[in-house]
Order: structure tokens, then C-alpha cells, then sequence
């Protein structure tokens, strides 16, 4: 641009688009993009958390104030299963609001709703989960991915993280987990989004570990997992904690007040 004006769009160091209502806003560092956090904590009624419709709660009370808090959410991920893998051979023409994956979990994961926004939220940034989990093999995968529920039912894809149980630590030493034992897992990989949440949405929340044709299948056995097969396989009994000791949470950057444009 050499000695012209600098252009409005570069008036601060930091530009970002909003989705919802289609502008551009400005700051003057990623860390100053949202200037608040909210916390949401994953509960559910008697260890009901294992579909849309039965689905525990994200909300703002902390473990100690739920009478339910004890029991522990519990799925079951078994690799030979073959129903989610036949799911996906189907072209899906719309992917970011396609409800096909959290409506069909047979079985491997749970999901969580927030109670509905009583105003529009700007969400900007990338989220945090820190989440409780006990099992009873050495190693399998988790995904975590988070959703807009519209007022009239429909589904838009926000963010979403994964993690191999082993690296839960580090991402170049390996360390199995030791059946039964409770461990914290933080996912702090979530893709960086921007998008105005609707008064009267809801969040949803789905934790589950991913057995598809798309991606490389773990078998829980904690060998190598690129060289593992069908006479490895161990089904996976994964069990989320959510109580006083092991609160598990969902935290989300808030862009609150009038940002500047």
C-alpha cells in the first residue's frame, strides 16, 4: 500500500466475522476478543445423558448444588460395530446442519443441552471442555463437538476437538490409562469460531468416541493403532464423571457489549 491511507479493515491488529448477523468486528488482540467467559457445567438426571432426547444439562450450577451430580454418565464404544460406519457411505449434502451423527449414537457417547439463550450471545473464540472420565481400556479416541439448536429444531455445526486417550498429557509421550481410574481430560484444540447464538437457541453438546469410516479406527487395545485390526479390538466402557470432586465443564469466550466496528 506503500504511502496510502491504511485501509478501514485494517484499523486494528485483529479482524473477525460474526455469523448470525453478517459483520466484521475488530480488536486489538486475539486475547481481547472476547472479553468474558461463561462456565456450564455437564449434569444429567440419573445418569441419563445418551441421546438428543434424553440428554443431560450444560448449565450455569456447580456440581455441589445438584442432588443428581453422583451418578456418572456411561456409553459404550465398541469398534466391530459396524452401524455408524453405514451411516456415512450416504453423500450428506448439507454436513454443518445435518443431525444424522447425534441422533444416531447407538450406544457411544452422550450429549448435553444448555437451558435457551434469553438473549442473543455472541460466542467468539474457541472454547474450553475439561471433562472426568474413567474406563476400562488402555486407550480409545474422543470427539467433541459442539452445536446451535435453533428455536424450530434445526442443528448448526460450531466447533469441535478430538484426543487419543494416551496423549491426554502430551502429544508426543504416550501414557495408557489405568483401567477404572478416574482422569481429566481438557480439550484445548476446539477450531476458532465466530457466530451471534439466537435468543430462544440452546447449545448441545456431544462427547462420544468416533467409529467411522473417515477417520483411523482405534481398538482400544494400546498397541500401535495404525497397525491394529479386527483381533485387536476391545470394547470400550467409558464413564464421565460430573460430581463435586470431578466437575466437569464447558467454558465459553463471550463478546458482551458494543464491540467496536
Amino acid at each position: 500500500m506503500k504511502d496510502g491511507p491504511k485501509p478501514a479493515f485494517l484499523k486494528q491488529r485483529v479482524a473477525w466475522y460474526v455469523v448470525g448477523p453478517e459483520e466484521w468486528e475488530y480488536a486489538a488482540s486475539l486475547e481481547a476478543v472476547a472479553n468474558r467467559t461463561r462456565t456450564l457445567y455437564l449434569n444429567s438426571t440419573d445418569g441419563q445423558a445418551n441421546d438428543a432426547f434424553h440428554s443431560g444439562a450444560l448449565g450455569p450450577e456447580k456440581p455441589a448444588a445438584l442432588p443428581a451430580a453422583s451418578v456418572p454418565d456411561r456409553y459404550v464404544y465398541d469398534p466391530l460395530d459396524l452401524r455408524p460406519g453405514a451411516l456415512e457411505t450416504a453423500d450428506n449434502p448439507n454436513p454443518l446442519t445435518d443431525q444424522t451423527e447425534p441422533l444416531n449414537l447407538f450406544g457411544d457417547g452422550l450429549i448435553y443441552h444448555s437451558a435457551p439463550f434469553a438473549e442473543d450471545t455472541e460466542i467468539s473464540g474457541a472454547v474450553r471442555l475439561e471433562v472426568w472420565i474413567a474406563m476400562d481400556v488402555p486407550d480409545t479416541d474422543f470427539e467433541a463437538i459442539l452445536y446451535e439448536i435453533l428455536p424450530n429444531g434445526g442443528s448448526v455445526l460450531l466447533t469441535g476437538d478430538a484426543m487419543r486417550a494416551r496423549y491426554r498429557d502430551s502429544p508426543r509421550k504416550p501414557s495408557p490409562v489405568e483401567s477404572g481410574q478416574i482422569v481429566k481430560y481438557e480439550f484445548r484444540g476446539f477450531t476458532w469460531f465466530s457466530r451471534r447464538i439466537a435468543k430462544g437457541s440452546r447449545l448441545r453438546l456431544m462427547l462420544r468416541s468416533p467409529n467411522s469410516i473417515q477417520v483411523e479406527k482405534n481398538y482400544n487395545s494400546g498397541g500401535v493403532v495404525a497397525s491394529e485390526s479386527a483381533e485387536d479390538a476391545r470394547t470400550a466402557h467409558v464413564a464421565l464423571y460430573h460430581d463435586a470432586r470431578h466437575a466437569s465443564f464447558l467454558e465459553l469466550p463471550i463478546v458482551s457489549g458494543a464491540p467496536s466496528r
